[in-house]
């Protein structure tokens, strides 16, 4: 590969949360070095893998990192896989204010390719725009609830439905954080 290859990132589901699925940084490094990607960087133990590919076809990387990584650790892989220029935009597509308030919860829901955000949002009771918010963008839904009041939230019981098994959730920080080390990949 050369240095020119292209920048992605893979947002892994269901990994190191609650005991389950319990793989080690070094360990996922690996595996995405064995399928033959490059300047492959980890970040925190919940899944978050940027690389370099001279493939651009998001569909066929997607399929090669949820085969290779369910082979090697055996368990049902599931990944969103996202280019750089597709991240930067999707971040970009945020509400100014998401992300900036320490009174609310930020988190990003990025969904996988069997659903979209507008399908996941219409299996839920609409938000309660008195304490919480919801925007969408492309593959992913911001969502910002006052802290004091979480667990009045219409989001905070998505994790008890099946449709939460669609998607992947990273928090403000991590979201920014995978912005700003996109550039050193």
């Amino acid at each position: 590969m050369t240095s020119t290859s292209n920048r992605f990132l893979a947002l892994l589901r269901g990994i190191n949360v609650g005991g389950k699925n319990v793989i080690a940084k070094d360990d996922l490094k690996a595996c995405f070095e064995d399928l033959g990607l490059e300047n492959v960087r980890t970040y925190i133990q919940s899944g978050n893998i940027l690389f370099r590919s001279d493939e651009t076809r998001v569909k066929e990387l997607t399929a090669s990192i949820e085969a290779g990584l369910s082979e090697r650790f055996s368990y049902e892989a599931q990944a969103v896989v996202l280019s750089h220029k597709k991240y930067k935009s999707s971040v970009a597509a945020a509400p100014a204010e998401w992300g900036h308030d320490d009174s609310r919860k930020h988190n990003a829901m990025f969904t996988l390719s069997s659903t979209t955000p507008k399908k996941v949002l219409a299996r839920l009771t609409p938000p309660k725009s008195d304490i919480e918010s919801v925007a969408t963008a492309p593959g992913v839904i911001f969502w910002s609830a006052s802290i004091a009041e979480l667990s009045k939230t219409t989001v905070m019981k998505l994790a008890s439905l099946p449709v939460y098994q669609q998607m992947t959730v990273r928090n403000h920080n991590t979201v920014f954080k995978l912005l700003d080390l996109f550039e050193t990949i």
